[in-house]
């Protein structure tokens, strides 16, 4: 049989304990948060540009996505997401769904909300504005919007046919 024995002193596990609540809280800030990723994949495997630091970067990303903007947003403001969602934000949200974004995990946050005038829609609509919501410089929604009566909504990435 054997025997092992230790002298430890409570200053030694309070000192040990807080040596792995570091470790734990450093591993933990080096992991990616999933709600506020750096990309999200579009079901056509286009990455939709996480980081909008500035109006050059949003009107990049739209060029990218096949939209012709104005050079500056015709709006800004900052917009607060419901704590729940009703049936209209539910069929938003699954838009947003759809092309690899989620609204849920920002439920309560602020975050801003930027609009660009389209300078032409695929059918010759008028009125056409590209909306992107972004969060810590992160775009966390997008979407294409026809302000008109019989008006629509969808996904950055849905290019209607001509």
């Amino acid at each position: 049989m054997i025997v092992f024995a230790a002298k430890v002193s409570v200053r030694k596990i309070v000192v040990g304990v807080l040596a792995v609540g570091l470790v734990l809280v450093g591993a933990a800030a080096l992991l990616p948060k999933t709600a506020e990723a750096d990309t999200a994949v579009s079901a056509e495997g286009a990455a939709l540009s996480a980081k909008l630091k500035t109006n050059e970067d949003r009107v990049a990303l739209l060029t990218a996505c096949g939209w012709s903007v104005e050079s500056e947003p015709v709006g800004t403001q900052e917009v607060q997401i419901p704590d729940t969602f009703d049936e209209v934000y539910e069929q938003y949200n699954a838009i947003q769904q759809a092309q690899g974004l989620d609204l849920t995990s920002y439920q309560g946050k602020r975050a801003m909300l930027y609009t660009y005038a389209l300078t032409a829609y695929p059918t010759g609509e008028q009125g056409v504005t590209a909306n992107l919501l972004v969060r810590r410089n992160r775009l966390i929604a997008a979407d294409i919007t026809s302000a008109q009566t019989d008006g629509f909504v969808h996904g950055l990435l849905d290019m209607p046919q001509t």
